[in-house]
């Protein structure tokens, strides 16, 4: 586990409840430690859901552990029972997120309150406490450290493409082996699902400083980018998986089907990656045209090749090239998604350059 921005997040959210319930001179300050703890969350916009949802079960916890205070006692049966009903009702009220604070709140009053002149205050200083840890880490979160996540999808866009690249590469000049390919495609697969994750918490974070609806039209354009982005490099990914499944197939096809298969393949990469490229700065608008002209006579060229090659009478080839199809069938829907991705690329460029996009750079060693 490295140290990231959460773990810090984390600790200067306890550090700040403690403070804070220290200032106002509420005795439980562990609570609020360890409410801040359950509360720290990963985006500005679940901060923000998290701040009201916890307020809401934590209200539904204090009643609960009240009146059962009030009519049963706190015996550790009568606790355990006030949990499962606070469970329930926050289910219901689909809270499932706040379940942890909720009974962390139903048992702080209910674990040493008796029914005498000190209850009451009792009862609202565990409240209290519980409340400044979910306050704390909205704040840490939302105004003090929030999370770029633009920074960390570009910097995942530009490495699953290059990933995708290599790989491709290894496999059309055939050094990789099988197995071996299929482990890295696995591996990647899960960091395409992280950066995926990703695109879902920038796409939900919500916009609450100066400036929001500036901003707001700003991220949209860049929501749009990244979209086609992440779905660009989904269907390299497919083209690839189907490079390996269909090694067979591709292999005992003619030869010049896979010579133009393979320059199809490699001019698709540079064009993709050269998209990239553009969308941070790194060559000029003007460069993409040759890269444009040649993708598509090579596209062309594949598709009378594999055309010219199928013959409906040889049942012998007919399942290989029915197989093979679907290799085409990706590469050509990997095609038109690099295009489309190039022509957005190409708008935000000329249109909107002041959306310039935010890129992490690597860590150096």
């Amino acid at each position: 586990m490295r140290l990231g921005a959460r773990v810090i997040k984390t600790g200067i959210a306890i550090m700040l409840a403690i403070y804070s319930a220290i200032f106002f001179d509420i005795t439980a300050a562990s609570i609020a430690g360890i409410s801040a703890i359950s509360a720290m969350k990963s985006s500005v916009n679940q901060s923000y859901k998290t701040l009201i949802e916890q307020l809401q079960a934590n209200i539904i916890g204090a009643f609960l552990a009240i009146i059962a205070v009030i009519t049963l006692g706190n015996n550790p049966v009568i606790i355990g029972f006030t949990c499962i009903i606070v469970i329930i009702i926050t289910l219901k009220l689909k809270l499932e997120n706040t379940i942890a604070t909720a009974l962390v709140t139903v048992v702080v009053i209910m674990e040493t309150s008796t029914i005498n002149e000190n209850f009451a205050v009792f009862t609202f200083d565990r409240f209290m406490a519980v409340m400044v840890g979910v306050f704390a880490a909205s704040f840490v979160n939302i105004f003090l450290m929030p999370p770029n996540y633009e920074k960390k999808l570009s910097r995942g866009m530009i490495s699953i493409t290059e990933q995708t690249n290599k790989l491709m590469m290894m496999a059309l000049h055939k050094t990789v082996s099988h197995s071996g390919l299929k482990e890295d495609i696995y591996q990647l697969k899960e960091i395409m699902r992280n950066v995926t994750k990703i695109y879902r918490l920038y796409k939900e974070d919500r916009i609450i400083f100066i400036g929001r609806k500036k901003k707001e039209h700003e991220k949209s354009r860049k929501i749009v980018l990244f979209r086609q982005m992440l779905q660009t490099a989904d269907c390299a990914f497919d083209t690839l998986k189907a490079f390996n499944r269909l090694e067979y197939e591709i292999n005992v096809s003619p030869k010049e089907f896979q010579e133009l298969m393979k320059n199809e393949l490699t001019c698709l990469m540079q064009y993709h990656e050269h998209a990239l490229m553009k969308l941070i700065g790194k060559v000029n608008l003007e460069q993409s045209a040759p890269l444009h002209k040649e993708e598509n006579i090579l596209k062309d060229k594949l598709m009378k090749a594999f055309f010219d090659h199928h013959d409906l009478n040889d049942q012998e080839t007919q399942k290989t090239w029915l197989h093979l199809f679907q290799i085409v069938s990706a590469i050509l829907e990997y095609s038109e998604n690099v295009e489309h991705l190039n022509t957005l690329v190409d708008s935000h460029q000329t249109y909107h350059k002041e959306y310039q996009l935010q890129v992490e750079q690597q860590e150096t060693m």
